[in-house]
């Protein structure tokens, strides 16, 4: 069994979600190597370890992260070093999925079927760990019945959710590395398909491409880094 963790970054007109899915075997070795990227940024730049990593307001220079100011130029270094750090998570695959904002929730059902292709041909299942925030679990229990995907020889054919158990197990961001780390991936893929002045100064339209080891490429083969669309 696979546990995915999914967190979204939006800018108003645009959303991008990422999921990060390993072993449910590999957790405590996962969460060992989180806390440490943790400990090392405290050791380094005197960053608090159980301070929430968000991206946004990371970036954005706001927040009391450590017992001095720390610069927004060290600020985006740190991002990149946890996003690498992030790419080397046992067994780690990262889905990555962009749309218009108004397309959000066929955007995610669009995620959910590429998670769900990656499980069948692996022949696992994966539990859905998702940010507080808009409740996806109605479209989750439509989809284990009626999911309709167009086929190539034309029509459509059900293919029912069956590789995603239990209704989405909904988390505190802030409680959770794994759930800051899908937002420091979504963040950087918002930034480097839309990208900001800010983002272009101090070079973080970029980042994204530090996860392209662990990037799922199949989920949309006809775009280079395998990025969903809707």
């Amino acid at each position: 069994m696979h546990l995915v963790y999914i967190d979204d970054s939006k800018d108003g007109r645009d959303v991008c979600f990422s999921a990060i899915a390993f072993p449910a075997a590999d957790w405590i070795a996962a969460l060992e190597h989180l806390t440490g990227l943790r400990r090392a940024m405290r050791a380094s730049d005197g960053i608090y370890v159980t301070k929430e990593m968000h991206a946004t307001d990371w970036l954005a220079g706001r927040g009391h992260i450590a017992p001095f100011f720390v610069p927004k130029g060290a600020r985006a270094r740190l991002f990149d070093y946890f996003l690498t750090g992030i790419t080397m998570l046992p067994n780690v695959q990262i889905f990555s999925a962009h749309s218009p904002f108004d397309a959000e929730e066929q955007l995610f059902e669009r995620l959910l079927n590429r998670i769900q292709m990656n499980m069948s041909i692996s022949g696992s299942r994966a539990l859905i760990i998702s940010d507080n925030g808009k409740n996806y679990d109605k479209m989750v229990r439509r989809m284990r019945r009626f999911n309709f995907i167009p086929s190539r020889f034309g029509g459509a054919r059900n293919v029912p959710l069956d590789r995603i158990i239990e209704d989405i197990v909904y988390r505190d961001s802030a409680k959770s590395f794994f759930i800051q780390a899908a937002d420091a991936c979504a963040f950087s893929l918002l930034r480097f398909r839309k990208p900001t002045p800010k983002a272009l100064k101090y070079g973080f339209n970029q980042s994204f491409l530090l996860l392209d080891r662990s990037l799922v490429k199949s989920a949309n083969r006809s775009d280079p880094y395998g990025i969903v669309r809707a």
